[in-house]
């Protein structure tokens, strides 16, 4: 008998990938402008949920004494034709030159991809060890490697660490434990305090710029004004992190909806989505975009929704998935897309 597909994940996924090329288009916007608070919030949670999102899935990669290897390389090839994309659009614009490329150092998009290799490849050690002693372990180094300037982006390792917690929250992650995270009685707690740290960060967030810059900067703990207040500073990002991600899950549906296609074609949208930011970047749309204020979010808000609706097309999934040696994607007509 074929196990009914869990639309919640792809829901949930579909709502994240929105976050991540939101995120994306808001993240060359700096200054005074207003929207960095609200860049400042998304860059708080939705990487830290989509990591935990992964874990939750990464089950399979380990199973019966069996790696799956073919994943590993999957994401190997991606990773490496991800960033070489990124550096030719780089070059095409003046902005770096090709032979730059740097495939063991990477602060931007390709990060996720990189770090799911190192992830996955430490599943046979962690598999049989008892998850909350690895879940603490690995918070703590997260909290002790602000402390070095070198844990950085190279090898992507700063990013390793601080989101390592929830990927492995999410491996250990059991569906009868999740559903009863997600009981009424927690959603009475968790919301109000997550919706209370949203409206912290919204309200004081531009006072905090290092601070929640620690989230998605790399930023090591001597950048602060009190170096001491790291840990503090970071452990507290990921709590915020945790509850916010937690309080998302309440609000996604469970049945198939016309989000779940999306959802579960993430990764040309995740590969794709960046390539299309930086054009428009080089093209000079943030001059305009930064003297737009409250009114820059509508349009980039609208501009995710096109550019997720362009990337998720069955045809651009196929090539993608042709490419990076998936399975052939089974095309849907329009009509189909809409139900």
């Amino acid at each position: 008998m074929t196990k009914e597909r869990d639309y919640f994940f792809d829901n949930l996924k579909a709502v994240l990938i929105f976050l991540v090329v939101l995120g994306h288009f808001l993240l060359p916007i700096h200054g005074d402008n207003p929207l960095v608070v609200v860049k400042r919030l998304i860059y708080i949670f939705h990487m830290p949920l989509f990591v935990f999102v992964s874990g939750y899935f990464a089950k399979k990669i380990y199973k019966n004494g069996q790696y799956n290897f073919k994943k590993i390389l999957y994401l190997i090839k991606a990773y490496v034709l991800f960033v070489i994309a990124i550096q030719i659009v780089y070059a095409i614009c003046g902005f770096e030159d090709f032979v730059e490329i740097n495939f063991f150092s990477q602060s931007g998009a390709p990060w996720y991809l990189f770090a799911m290799i190192v992830w996955y490849l430490t599943i046979p050690l962690i598999r049989r060890c008892r998850p909350l002693p690895v879940i603490i372990v690995n918070i703590g180094l997260a909290l002790v490697a602000g402390y070095f300037k070198n844990v950085g982006d190279f090898l992507c390792l700063s990013r390793i660490l601080v989101f390592g917690p929830f990927f492995y929250i999410g491996y250990y992650m059991e569906q009868p434990v999740l559903e009863k995270a997600l009981r009424p009685s927690y959603r009475r707690l968790v919301v109000p305090a997550a919706a209370s740290i949203c409206a912290v960060v919204l309200l004081f967030g531009g006072k905090m710029k290092d601070e929640l810059g620690m989230v998605y900067e790399n930023i090591p703990y001597h950048e602060l004004d009190h170096m001491m207040e790291g840990p503090f500073v970071r452990f507290s990002l990921m709590g915020a992190a945790f509850l916010i991600s937690w309080a998302i899950m309440f609000f996604v549906p469970r049945e198939k909806t016309k989000l779940s296609f999306i959802g579960q074609n993430t990764m040309p949208i995740y590969m794709l989505h960046r390539i299309l930011r930086d054009v428009l970047m080089f093209a000079g749309i943030y001059d305009y975009l930064g003297e737009w204020g409250w009114f820059t979010l509508f349009v980039l808000i609208c501009l995710s929704i096109s550019v997720i609706y362009i990337l998720v097309n069955p045809k651009v999934v196929e090539n993608v998935n042709n490419i990076l040696a998936l399975h052939k994607f089974k095309g849907m007509s329009k009509k189909q897309l809409r139900t």
